[in-house]
């Protein structure tokens, strides 16, 4: 099994996607600029592309012979596959988290000078399940977590039961639904098992065999 991502935010006021392609064409990789188009390609109704960003950051080394420390700067890349369906008004990231959205709206409000606005979407986890639910076979809810609960007089904070039974789960997520931030389930895909993590800002990981990633995304789409 591999595993992928797929976050899912509104893309509004994005341009066709012929003058979006030829923006980001125009754009390219450039030396002396935080971001860059390592590459792209469009079709009638979406665009592709990997945008990259390189920040500089500072490592300590230890010289031995003059017994100092220094800082000497390293570059980091961050890689950020894309797809945007401008008719839709649906912008899909393939990697990073719902942070990766700011990232891809500066670089398309500020970097391209388009007027788009990226919103992240959100969603009803509970509502959520029921649906991937009557979409998949063998769908399990393997755990939830939710951000505030109070084990007990003493102790509350972050909590994430396991379940070996869904509906134990289903039960325990609608009596948490305001603080819940992440579910984890299990079904079956074409070619052998999926598992998959849904949050309330349309941001999924999930993990399958390569042949039934694009079934298992096709899946997770429907739940927005």
């Amino acid at each position: 099994m591999a595993s992928f991502k797929l976050n899912i935010a509104h893309a509004k006021g994005c341009p066709a996607p012929a003058k979006l392609a030829e923006a980001l064409a125009e754009y390219g990789l450039p030396e002396d600029d935080e971001f860059g188009v390592l590459n792209h390609s469009a079709t009638d109704e979406t665009v592709f592309g990997t945008i990259v960003r390189h920040t500089q950051h500072s490592v300590q080394q230890l010289d031995r012979e003059a017994h100092e420390v220094t800082s000497a700067p390293v570059e980091r890349v961050q890689v950020y596959p894309f797809a945007i369906r401008p008719k839709i008004g649906l912008l899909e990231l393939y990697a990073g988290s719902a942070a990766t959205f700011e990232q891809m709206g500066f670089f398309l409000g500020s970097c391209l000078a388009l007027p788009t606005v990226i919103e992240p979407i959100e969603i009803d986890v509970a509502s959520a399940l029921e649906k991937l639910a009557g979409l998949t076979k063998k769908f399990q809810i393997k755990s939830v977590r939710v951000g505030d609960f109070a084990h007990n007089s003493y102790m509350v904070g972050p909590y994430t039961p396991k379940f070996l039974d869904s509906e134990h789960g289903r039960d325990f997520l609608e009596a948490n639904a305001e603080s819940v931030t992440a579910a984890n389930v299990k079904f079956a895909g074409p070619m052998g098992r999926a598992t998959a993590r849904i949050t309330p800002n349309a941001c999924f990981g999930f993990a399958c065999q390569e042949e039934d990633r694009p079934v298992v995304m096709s899946i997770l789409r429907k739940l927005l």
